[in-house]
């Protein structure tokens, strides 16, 4: 709900703010007095089109602010929280428009600059206003779908089927579309694949060859060098003549010390001799070997370079390394694979698109025949309402036709509108006059309280051209729309006037040679005698004061309990 606006340096107002409370507020004054300029702040905050001239001192900016209640609108909560314009748990809203003398203005959300498309988008979930025709979004033919949906529970698991299956054949004819055109690329692109998978199948690659092969290159180009200093060292660990070699030292010096084993000196060192003879045994077994596979090397030089040359030149086409030339190629089958498939996955998709319209045809014709059923419930309450509108003649039809298929079905909906015997039923924007359309708005309204999700309703005199007991009529029926929404109504009609819960009184003044425009809240004889002035001007009798109580005695019996 609508909690407060703040209008400041706008037309004729300097500085103001305007509380609201739950059920029914009205605003009342003098023509001219300014009450159109509330209007104005209020359209500017449903994104309508900022103009300079609405900025009253040119040196500072024009303000419109409004701050809305959104607790129990969980999907904007949800939607707000998403983007960040809510901490989870908070429910306030503020909506501000700033415009400056150039013309050039900015839309703020809870303090941050955001587009005038969003700006309407959320304002149009709080806020709906009753100005001209396009002005309310509960005329909007888009809506009429959703009224009928909401308004029959049986509608909802339906749509939802109805949803899920179309977005499901949209994905599938999407992927058979972009099969038949991929066809005439197909081919190419398979001999393309089949190409690499060839080329890089064929060089037989291992996981680290290219590590070994390197290693290989160095041993080979050192050959000479590494078979020598293996030799060389064997013979002096090892195999050179007798008692002139590392082992046989040590094992002679290792007899010289045996016998004093008992020593406590000698006894570790002993034990240091005989692990020096078995690693000396040991390294001459390894010279020994890798001597032998030097001499024993599988490939050539030029083989390992060959080789080497080989991955280099992959490794420029496929990947760094060979492992992502071997996660290339298994990217290549598997697309291969893919393309290989693509027939069968076209024969798939096919069975499953006439399945899944098969599923969406027999879901849609069901969701309209409740359409129907429930278009005919509604024209049956808007008719009721209508004739308690003191509009008796009028005939109404809620149309449910055909449509091209789409995520909310095959229907499309007009409300169609006659209100006199003889005259043909048209589209209501089309043919009814100002008061008619009032009292129908507020016919739908009513009826479509419990769905209708806009919290908060403003009228700006919903009573032009509306008299008499019609007037009375459309009093009671205000009276009853406030207590499922939050109502502003900006009126001349004393009746009217005399339903509301807050009366705020918009009066003109002039300061030290400037126009102002003033609200004041009105409380009981305050309000009487403003009532007494809407039905009889400046000449207040007593007689005309207690009319005035009268009805405002009997027009706050018509409001719901607080």
């Amino acid at each position: 709900m609508l909690l407060e606006i703040y209008i400041s340096n706008f037309i004729l107002i300097d500085n103001l703010r305007i509380s609201f409370p739950r059920g029914l507020t009205v605003l009342s004054g003098e023509t001219g007095a300014g009450k159109s300029i509330v209007v104005d702040a209020l359209g500017l905050i449903l994104g309508e089109r900022a103009q300079k001239d609405m900025v009253r001192d040119s040196s500072k900016a024009a303000i419109a602010e409004a701050s809305f209640d959104i607790a129990g609108l969980e999907q904007l909560q949800a939607v707000l929280e998403e983007k960040g314009f809510l901490e989870q748990g908070e429910n306030i809203v503020v909506l501000s428009r700033e415009i400056v003398a150039s013309g050039k203005n900015l839309a703020r959300l809870n303090g941050r600059t955001i587009t005038a498309s969003l700006l309407r988008q959320v304002a149009a979930g709080l806020l709906d206003m009753h100005l001209q025709h396009d002005h309310l979004s509960i005329l909007k033919p888009y809506m009429y779908l959703e009224y009928l949906d909401r308004s029959s529970p049986a509608a909802e698991p339906l749509l939802t089927l109805v949803q899920n299956t179309h977005q499901r054949l949209s994905r599938c004819r999407q992927e058979l579309l972009e099969l038949q055109t991929a066809e005439q690329t197909k081919l190419q692109r398979m001999d393309f694949l089949n190409y690499q998978i060839a080329e890089i199948e064929a060089a037989r690659l291992q996981p680290g060859e290219e590590e070994e092969l390197q290693e290989a290159r160095e041993r080979l180009r050192n050959q000479d060098k590494l078979i020598m200093a293996a030799e060389r060292s064997m013979e002096l660990l090892y195999r050179q003549e007798e008692g002139h070699n590392a082992y046989d030292l040590v094992s002679s010096a290792l007899d010289t010390m045996t016998p004093l084993g008992h020593d406590p000196f000698f006894n570790p060192i002993i034990s240091a001799l005989q692990e020096l003879c078995f690693t000396l045994e040991e390294i001459a077994s390894s010279l020994s070997a890798y001597r032998q596979s030097l001499e024993d090397e599988p490939f050539s030089l030029d083989e390992v370079e060959a080789r080497l040359h080989l991955i280099q030149g992959l490794k420029s086409r496929y990947g760094q390394n060979i492992a992502d030339i071997l996660n290339f190629l298994q990217k290549a089958r598997r697309e291969s694979e893919l393309l290989q498939d693509q027939d069968q996955r076209r024969e798939v998709l096919q069975q499953q698109i006439g399945s899944l319209e098969e599923e969406y045809l027999t879901a849609a014709q069901q969701l309209g025949d409740i359409r129907k059923k429930a278009a005919l419930k509604l024209e049956t309450a808007i008719r009721n309402q209508l004739s308690e509108l003191n509009m008796p003649y009028l005939r109404f039809r809620v149309d449910v036709l055909p449509a091209e298929a789409g995520p909310k079905g095959m229907n499309r909906v007009e409300l169609l509108f006659s209100p006199n015997p003889g005259e043909e039923m048209k589209p209501i924007q089309r043919v009814a006059s100002g008061g008619e359309l009032s009292r129908f708005v507020l016919a739908l309204k009513i009826v479509l309280a419990g769905v209708y999700e806009v919290p908060t309703l403003v009228f700006d005199e919903i009573d032009a051209g509306v008299g008499g007991q019609s007037l009375s009529a459309m009093a009671r029926k205000i009276a009853e729309l406030s207590r499922n929404h939050q109502i502003i109504i900006i009126t001349h009609a004393p009746v009217m006037a005399s339903v509301a819960r807050q009366h705020y009184l918009i009066s003109k003044e002039i300061e030290e040679q400037r126009t102002i425009t003033r609200v004041a809240s009105l409380n009981q004889e305050q309000r009487i005698q403003e009532l007494a002035r809407m039905l009889s001007g400046d000449d207040i009798s007593a007689v005309t004061l207690e009319h005035a109580r009268h009805m405002l005695i009997e027009g706050q019996q018509l409001l719901p309990p607080d």
